[in-house]
């Protein structure tokens, strides 16, 4: 089999597989369709700075980095700071995700590095597992699970002065 060929069917089963999460964390199919779509044309103009071992967690970090900019542009919406939101937030230790609508996390995480916003957002928005983030990052669980602390403790900080 060609070069070409095999990137191809490998590109093709990688897009499916991406699909597929798009699908099961709420995507509708068209804009899952769009999206794969999309990160396929990323793929190709990219081709020549992508290696065998960065193309599946970049495939993946692109199209749910779309995801997540779709869905955000769908949802935003002016959250103010308010005294419940603060009364929510006096434990940093707890899961965020219980005690917060996904809104008022857009609003607390605006302000936040992207790459802790990014892992925010999969773990307590999308659901994911700190292993298939780590998988989708390219990156140690240990760095998944020191980023999403930091975040925390961003967010306890931004609340804590607010008061």
């Amino acid at each position: 089999m060609k070069k070409e060929n095999v990137l191809a069917s490998y590109l093709i089963k990688l897009g499916e597989e991406v699909f597929d999460l798009l699908l099961a964390r709420g995507s509708k199919k068209e804009e899952a369709e769009d999206i794969i779509q999309d990160t396929f044309y990323k793929v190709y103009t990219l081709l020549d700075d992508l290696t065998e071992s960065n193309i599946r967690p970049w495939f993946f970090r692109v199209s749910l980095n779309q995801y997540i900019d779709l869905k955000r542009k769908k949802e935003q919406q002016n959250i103010y700071l308010t005294e419940e939101i603060y009364s929510k937030l006096q434990h940093i230790d707890c899961e965020f995700d219980t005690i917060l609508n996904k809104d008022e996390i857009f609003y607390l995480l605006k302000d936040i590095k992207k790459e802790y916003k990014e892992i925010f957002f999969l773990k307590y928005y999308y659901d994911f597992s700190y292993e298939e983030i780590a998988l989708i990052l390219d990156i140690r669980v240990g760095s998944v699970k020191q980023k999403l602390y930091r975040s925390r403790k961003f967010i306890h900080s931004k609340v804590g002065g607010k008061q």
